[in-house]
C-alpha cells in the first residue's frame, strides 16, 4: 500500500533526532532508537516512490560548546539512565542546550529518568509529565510543584513528550514516527519489528512496593499487620488500635511514612495480590475477588479497572501464565 503522496520528487526533508548521552545511559535505548528510525526510513522507501521525509539520528556523547550558531534538531530525546544518578545531579550544560533547542522549535522528549532533566531545565513547569513508576516518589520529592502522571506510558504535547518505563523508548519512537508519516508506515514498522503499535498505559505494569524503611515503628507494626491480614475487614479504629495511636495521629503519621492513607494502602495490597493470583493461578475472577477481601464482585472489578486500566480478564489475558474467562 502506497502512502498519501506519490508525487513528491525532491529530496526528502531531513528530520534530525538528537540523543544526548549521559553517564549511565541505557545504550539499548540509544541503539534501539537508531534502529527504529533507520527501519522507518527503509519502510518509507518501500511504500513511497519518493519519500517526503527521512529520519537522521545523532547520538551526542558531548554537546556542542555553543548551540546557538547551528540549526537545532527537530527532535531531542533524553534517554533512560540505568546506572548512577546523573539524572539527579546538576546538568547545567545539557539543560541550557535543551532550553535553547526548545525555544527554537525542537520537540524535546524524555524516557524514564530523562524526565528529571526536562524538569531541571524548567521545561515541565505548568505541564503534565510521566516517568518510571518506581521513580515517582523521588520525582515528587525533587519537583513537588510539577504535575506527574505515572499511570501514563506517554504524555504527549506538541512540543514536549515524556515516556514512562525503561522500554518506553519503543512507544516514544513509534509516536514520533507517526507524527511525520502515514499510519500505514507505522503499522508496517510495527509488523516488521513485531511490536504492538496500539496504545498502552504504564499502570498496566505497576507493582505495589510500599515504603518500609521510614523508621516509624508503630506504623511499621500496622503495615506488617495489614500485609498478613489484608483480606480481612479493617476499620480505622482497629488499625489505630494495632498501631497504638489515636485515629488522627494514625492518619497523619501513616501518610507521612508511606505516602498513602491506610485505606488506600490496604486497597493497593489487595490489588497487588489480585494481580498475582490472576497471573499465576486458574481461580475464577469471583474466587480472586473473595480471596483478596471483596465480597462484592462488581466493586472488585471497578476497583481493578480504576487502578490498572484493564478488567481482571484483560489483565489475565495480557500477563497470565494461564487463565479462564470471567
Amino acid at each position: 500500500m502506497q502512502a498519501k503522496n506519490d508525487k513528491h520528487l525532491g529530496p526528502p526533508r531531513r528530520i534530525r533526532v538528537a540523543i544526548p548521552i549521559l553517564p549511565g545511559t541505557a545504550q539499548s535505548a540509544v541503539y534501539g532508537l537508531q534502529d527504529l528510525f533507520i527501519t522507518a526510513n527503509r519502510i518509507l522507501q518501500e511504500l513511497q516512490p519518493s519519500p517526503e521525509v527521512a529520519f537522521a539520528v545523532e547520538p551526542l556523547p558531548t554537546l556542542p560548546a555553543d548551540s546557538s550558531g547551528t540549526a537545532p534538531p527537530d527532535i531531542a530525546i533524553v534517554p533512560p539512565i540505568l546506572e548512577g544518578d546523573a539524572y539527579l545531579s546538576d546538568q547545567t550544560e545539557l539543560c541550557r542546550t535543551l532550553g535553547d533547542w526548545h525555544a527554537r522549535g525542537t520537540v524535546v522528549c524524555s524516557v524514564c529518568a530523562g524526565a528529571f532533566l526536562l524538569a531541571q531545565a524548567g521545561l515541565l513547569d505548568g505541564r503534565r509529565a510521566t516517568t518510571h513508576w518506581q521513580l515517582e516518589a523521588q520525582f515528587r520529592t525533587h519537583y513537588p510543584h510539577l504535575a506527574l502522571d505515572t499511570d501514563a506510558l506517554l504524555v504527549q504535547e506538541a512540543d514536549l513528550v515524556t515516556a514512562g518505563g525503561v522500554m518506553a523508548w519503543v512507544d516514544l519512537g513509534l509516536h514520533l514516527v507517526a507524527r511525520h508519516v502515514p499510519p500505514s508506515v507505522v503499522q508496517a514498522l510495527g509488523r516488521f519489528l513485531v511490536i504492538d503499535t496500539g496504545e498502552r498505559q504504564q499502570r498496566y505494569y505497576r507493582t505495589f512496593t510500599p515504603e518500609m524503611s521510614h523508621g516509624d515503628r508503630p506504623i511499621l507494626r500496622l503495615q506488617h499487620h495489614l500485609h498478613a491480614h489484608f483480606a480481612e475487614r479493617q476499620t480505622t479504629v482497629e488499625m489505630a488500635d494495632t498501631a497504638g495511636l489515636g485515629e488522627r495521629t494514625l492518619m497523619r503519621r501513616f501518610r507521612q511514612a508511606t505516602g498513602l492513607g491506610p485505606g488506600e494502602y490496604l486497597r493497593q495490597l489487595r490489588l497487588q495480590r489480585a494481580r498475582e493470583l490472576l497471573e499465576n493461578r486458574r481461580d475464577s475472577i469471583e474466587q480472586v475477588a473473595i480471596t483478596v477481601g471483596y465480597e462484592d464482585i462488581s466493586a472488585f472489578r471497578k476497583m481493578f479497572i480504576k487502578h490498572t486500566g484493564l478488567t481482571p480478564s484483560q489483565h489475565r489475558a495480557r500477563f497470565g501464565n494461564s487463565g479462564t474467562g470471567e
